[in-house]
Parts: structure tokens; C-alpha cells; sequence
């Protein structure tokens, strides 16, 4: 017993380890703490490109009063669909509004016009800005790609500009 009291605190844990595993006293447990190791495998496999292929430019423009904003896309590849929505104080995006005429080619912006009285305008309430955030649908895989842009609204005036 007077050896034992000598024996250094790690070889008395390696001693009752292996003496529990001996006697059978949790040895199933023991022996697979033993003997654990892990192996994770993953695979990827890519359908086109995700996410789409990014919008290049989203552009703003007013007429001359103010009270009209037009915001023009450009994406390096025909979506689609093209769909806009507003950011909501809540942090997140309100209804979604689907572009009348979809982008035909990359050479055609596709173009957005907000007026003071536009229902994307109405619904964001009395707000002083508006982050419009315009997603491009791709056809050959569904992907999306995203890009917001942010205006100033004066619902008093009925302004909308960049």
C-alpha cells in the first residue's frame, strides 16, 4: 500500500484504467474511448454556378422634380426573373414585386421605377430611406444572385431620388 501512495497522480489514473478494464468493469466503454477516432467524408458537386451569376450594376437616376427614381440592372446573364423588394424596419424584406418586362439580353438593363406612390413606396410607411434589394433568377438552375441599392423617400412630397 506504501507503493502505491508513492506513484504519481498519472500512472495511479493509468493503473485503475487498466485495472477496471481487467476486472470488466466498463470495459466496453473503456475500450471504445480507447480505440475512437473520426472520420467525416463530403462531397460537392456543382449544377452551373452558385450562387448565379452576380448583378454587375444596379444605377439610379431621377427626372428632373424628383418625384420619379429609376433604378436600372445590369446582370452577365438574361435572368429569368427579376424581382425587387423592401427592407422592412424589422430587418426584413417585405412583399416581392416581379419586373413587368424580364431582362432579354445583357446589353439591356433591366429597369425599375419607383414614383411616390409606388405600393413598394406605400408599404415601407414614413421612411426617410429605402433599400430596394433586386434578385436575378437564372434559368438553367434556379440560382439567384442579389444587390441592393438605397434611395430617399419624401412621402410628404411624394419624392423618391437617388
Amino acid at each position: 500500500m506504501s507503493k502505491l501512495r508513492s506513484l504519481p497522480v498519472p500512472a495511479l489514473a493509468v493503473g485503475a484504467f487498466a485495472l477496471t478494464v481487467l476486472l470488466g468493469l466498463g470495459g466496453g466503454p473503456a475500450a471504445a474511448l480507447w480505440q475512437q477516432s473520426a472520420t467525416a467524408t463530403m462531397t460537392v458537386t456543382a449544377n452551373g454556378s452558385w450562387p448565379g451569376p452576380a448583378i454587375t450594376s444596379i444605377t439610379c437616376s431621377n427626372i428632373a422634380s424628383q418625384k420619379e427614381a429609376t433604378l436600372s440592372v445590369t446582370v452577365p446573364l438574361a435572368p429569368a426573373t427579376l424581382t425587387y423588394a423592401a427592407l422592412q424596419a424589422d430587418g426584413s424584406y417585405g412583399p416581392t414585386y416581379s419586373v413587368a418586362t424580364p431582362i432579354a439580353s445583357t446589353t439591356t438593363p433591366g429597369t425599375i421605377t419607383l414614383t411616390g406612390v409606388s405600393q413598394i413606396v406605400v408599404d415601407s410607411g414614413a421612411a426617410t430611406l429605402l433599400t430596394v434589394r433586386v434578385t436575378a433568377t437564372y434559368t438553367t438552375d434556379q440560382t439567384q444572385a442579389s444587390a441592393s441599392y438605397t434611395l430617399k423617400v419624401d412621402s410628404k412630397n411624394q419624392k423618391v431620388y437617388c
